[in-house]
C-alpha cells in the first residue's frame, strides 16, 4: 500500500483546526521581546479581544499579577516545563485565575514560549467552597462540643442536687421527721426538678425554632404579660434581694401571649444573672403602630461587639466558667421577635449595664400560621 504525503498547506490548516478547537487558551509567545504571535479561539473568547487585538500585546498586557518574567519563565520551560497559577485580565477590565503550562520552543533561531493556559474560575471557586464548609463544620464540631460540655454541666448539677435531697427525703421519712422537715424537702427538690424541665424545655426550643416558631396570636395587654414575666422570676428575684420595677401601660396587641412572656422572662434572667444584683427595670412605650419595650439592667455590660454575636444559638460574651447558661435565651427571643415582624437589639458598654429592647408591630404577624404549636 502506498503511503500518501499530506501537502504542508493541508498540515497547516489541520494545525489550525485543531488550534482552534482546543478548549484551553493557546498563545505563542515571542520569549524576547514577550510579545504574542499566535493565539487560538479559546483566547479570543477568554480575553475579549479579537485574533489581531491579542498579536498586537505582550503577555504583559493580560497579566494582573508579576509571575516569572517571559525570560525566567523561558530558562525553567527549556529544562522542564513551568507550571503556575496566576490571574489574568479581560478586555473589558474584568479579572480570572489561570493555570499556565509552559514549554520552551525554538524554531528558525527565535525562541517561543508555548503557553496552554486554563481558565479556573469553577475550580477555585470549588476549593473555596470545600474550605468554606470545612470551616464551617470545624465551628459546628466546637459549637458541638462547648455545647456538649455546657449542657452536661448545666443539667448535671440539678439532677446531682435532686438525687441528694431525695436521699435525704428517704432517710427523714426512716427517721420519722416531722412533716415541715419532709415538705421542706420536696419543696426543694421540687424545685431543682422545675429547673431541670425548664434547662432541658430550652433545648427543645432551641431544635423547635430553627425553622421559625409557629405563633397562637390573640388580642392581649403587654401589661399583663410583663406582670405575669417578672411573677414567673419572682422567686430569684427574692432570693438575692433584686427590686424589678415595672412601668408598662396597658397596650393592646396581636400577639402570642406565652411566646412574648418567654421573651421578657429570658431578658429579665439575662438580668439576675449579668446584673450584679442591682434593680431591674422593665417598660415600653407606644410609636405610632409599634410598641417598645425594654428591659434594662445596672450590671457588668459587654463590648461593642459582642452585641451581635450573643443573640446566636449558644453564644455568651462572658466565660461559662464563671456564668452558667446554655446560651439560647437570646437566640430564642429572636426568633420569637421576628416570628412578631418585630426586632430586638441591645445598648450595653462594659460596667454600665445593657438595655435590651424589643420592637414589635401592633398588628398581627403577616404571612404566619397562627396556629398553637
Amino acid at each position: 500500500m502506498r503511503s500518501q504525503t499530506v501537502p504542508p498547506v493541508a498540515t497547516t490548516e489541520l494545525y489550525r483546526e485543531l488550534h482552534d478547537h482546543v478548549r484551553d487558551i493557546i498563545l505563542v509567545i515571542d520569549a524576547d521581546t514577550g510579545r504574542i504571535v499566535e493565539a487560538n479561539r479559546a483566547a479570543e473568547q477568554a480575553y475579549l479581544y479579537s485574533r489581531d487585538e491579542l498579536l498586537a500585546l505582550a503577555i504583559y498586557d493580560l497579566r494582573l499579577e508579576t509571575p516569572p518574567s517571559v525570560t525566567d519563565q523561558m530558562r525553567s520551560a527549556d529544562r522542564q516545563g513551568s507550571l503556575f497559577e496566576t490571574l489574568h485580565r479581560r478586555k473589558d477590565g474584568s479579572v480570572f485565575p489561570v493555570e499556565v503550562s509552559s514549554r520552551g520552543e525554538t524554531l528558525d533561531d527565535s525562541r517561543y514560549l508555548l503557553s496552554i493556559i486554563r481558565d479556573i474560575t469553577e475550580r477555585k471557586r470549588a476549593e473555596e467552597e470545600r474550605e468554606r464548609l470545612l470551616i464551617t463544620t470545624q465551628q459546628a464540631l466546637a459549637t458541638r462540643e462547648e455545647f456538649l460540655w455546657v449542657a452536661s454541666h448545666e443539667l448535671r448539677t440539678p439532677l446531682t442536687i435532686v438525687s441528694l435531697q431525695l436521699h435525704q427525703l428517704r432517710r427523714s421519712i426512716d427517721r420519722g421527721d416531722t412533716t415541715d422537715r419532709l415538705t421542706a424537702s420536696t419543696e426543694a427538690a421540687l424545685s431543682h426538678i422545675e429547673r431541670l424541665s425548664a434547662l432541658v424545655q430550652r433545648l427543645l426550643d432551641a431544635s423547635l425554632l430553627e425553622k421559625g416558631p409557629r405563633l397562637d396570636v390573640a388580642e392581649i395587654d403587654l401589661a399583663e404579660v410583663a406582670h405575669n414575666a417578672v411573677e414567673r422570676v419572682r422567686a430569684q428575684t427574692e432570693a438575692f434581694g433584686i427590686e424589678i420595677s415595672v412601668e408598662v401601660p396597658v397596650v393592646r396587641g396581636l400577639w402570642d401571649a406565652v411566646r412574648l412572656e418567654q421573651v421578657l422572662i429570658n431578658l429579665l434572667s439575662n438580668a439576675l444573672k449579668y446584673g450584679l444584683r442591682q434593680p431591674i427595670s422593665v417598660s415600653a412605650r407606644v410609636d405610632a403602630d409599634l410598641v417598645h419595650i425594654e428591659v434594662r439592667d445596672r450590671g457588668i455590660g459587654l463590648a461593642a461587639s459582642e452585641t451581635d454575636r450573643i443573640f446566636g444559638k449558644f453564644e455568651r460574651a462572658v466565660s461559662t466558667a464563671h456564668y452558667g447558661g446554655l446560651g439560647l435565651g437570646l437566640y430564642i427571643s429572636r426568633q420569637i421577635v421576628e416570628a412578631h415582624r418585630g426586632w430586638i437589639e441591645v445598648e450595653s458598654a462594659p460596667g454600665r449595664g445593657s438595655t435590651f429592647r424589643v420592637t414589635l408591630p401592633l398588628g398581627s404577624p403577616a404571612g404566619r400560621d397562627q396556629s398553637a404549636s
